[in-house]
């Protein structure tokens, strides 16, 4: 057979049969397809700059809403003690990454008077300090005012004379200290319920109350003080807090001797002062 008759083996084969060996190499052949378009990645590097910028556009405007507040609490009389992130950076620059210098805030604000508090709540709560000093609150009846307060570490109140409860308190957490001092209508403590890091608890004047039995509930408690309390009959809670180390009793004149001697006896580790 010639040579140019073998080059195309194919040649030779019926219609049928070329058809049907076509239809064989289709299936036996690879199918390909077009691969997908690269997917656009976003490196960490890219990631780490946009969380960054979104860290410092917070902490600024946090900043400026601060010192907005210092301001406006300051032209109504208030004194604050701020902590300013920029002075602290600008005296060492390590204090940027220092978690203080970012969440100290407002330490301390006092308040003369219960007119300019009451009337501007919403500038103390922008502050949201550490230490509140309240005088003269003439018209303060509870403390739901404060109660968002959650930084709240110290409260202390003056002569605050309409105030017959420290309902309002319940959701500080963070709340070690409080003093009332001359509240003369204070007649309950309930508000103190549950506090877990409540440390000192003094109280002053208040001629209405008649029972602490809420300070049981205080297992942080560490000092008590009760000045001018004439009503005060009872005490017995005191004896469940072996946690106390110091108590002060001072002209609460509806105490026996006999339930002082009592309360020694329960607690023969805690300094006594008074009668």
């Amino acid at each position: 057979m010639p040579i140019d008759r073998i080059a195309n083996p194919f040649e030779a084969l019926p219609a049928h049969a070329l058809a049907k060996a076509r239809r064989v190499c289709l299936k036996s052949a690879p199918m390909t397809t077009d691969p997908p378009p690269p997917r656009r990645k976003w490196h960490f590097k890219r990631w780490f700059i946009v969380l960054s910028i979104a860290i410092f556009a917070w902490s600024g405007w946090r900043v400026y809403d601060k010192r907005s507040a210092i301001k406006e609490a300051r032209a109504l009389g208030w004194q604050v003690e701020y902590t300013d992130p920029s002075e602290e950076i600008w005296a060492d620059w390590r204090n940027a990454f220092r978690k203080r210098t970012w969440t100290a805030g407002v330490i301390r604000v006092e308040i003369p008077t219960s007119e300019s508090f009451e009337g501007h709540i919403a500038i103390a709560h922008r502050l949201n300090p550490l230490n509140l000093f309240i005088q003269d609150a003439s018209t303060l009846r509870n403390l739901s005012v404060v109660g968002s307060l959650t930084r709240l570490g110290m409260l202390v109140l003056w002569n605050c004379k309409a105030l017959t409860s420290v309902d309002g308190l319940t959701n500080l957490s963070s709340l070690q200290y409080v003093a009332l001092i001359d509240c003369e209508e204070l007649a309950t403590l309930d508000g103190l319920k549950n506090l877990p890091v409540l440390q000192v608890v003094e109280l002053s004047g208040s001629s209405k109350l008649t029972n602490v039995d809420v300070i049981k509930s205080l297992p942080a408690l560490s000092q008590v003080v009760f000045i001018n309390c004439p009503r005060l009959t009872n005490v017995n809670s005191l004896k469940n807090l072996p946690s106390l180390k110091m108590i002060h009793l001072e002209a609460c004149t509806g105490l026996t001797r006999e339930s002082v001697d009592a309360l020694r006896a329960a607690l023969p580790n805690t300094t006594f002062h008074g009668p």
